[in-house]
């Protein structure tokens, strides 16, 4: 299973500098989300969460909802309504 990034950039340096070979430097996510989707190989996508409302609602509903691969909106502000939806829908709980 391969992790993949999607994002602008900025956001994308880190995970290139980390080795990570499945990178998608972008400014419009939905080419990308459809190729990284047909991908069987990758099992956890990180998304740029500023990248989110370029979407159209059926393509966020997408990600969201996807369980192969898994979408992780990644954010660079300090809180993520994103992230603590996707916490809640897995554990059952909200943690803060």
């Amino acid at each position: 299973m391969e992790l993949a990034v999607i994002g602008r950039e900025d956001f994308c340096l880190g995970f290139s500098l980390a080795g990570v070979r499945g990178i998608f430097e972008t400014d419009n996510p939905a080419g990308a989300i459809k190729k990284v989707s047909g991908d069987a190989d990758v099992g956890v996508v990180v998304f740029d969460e500023s990248l989110s409302g370029k979407l159209d609602e059926f393509d966020r509903a997408r990600l969201e909802n996807s369980v192969r691969p898994v979408f992780v909106m990644l954010s660079l502000k300090e809180e993520s309504d994103a992230l603590r939806k996707m916490i809640k829908k897995s554990i059952g709980v909200e943690l803060w």
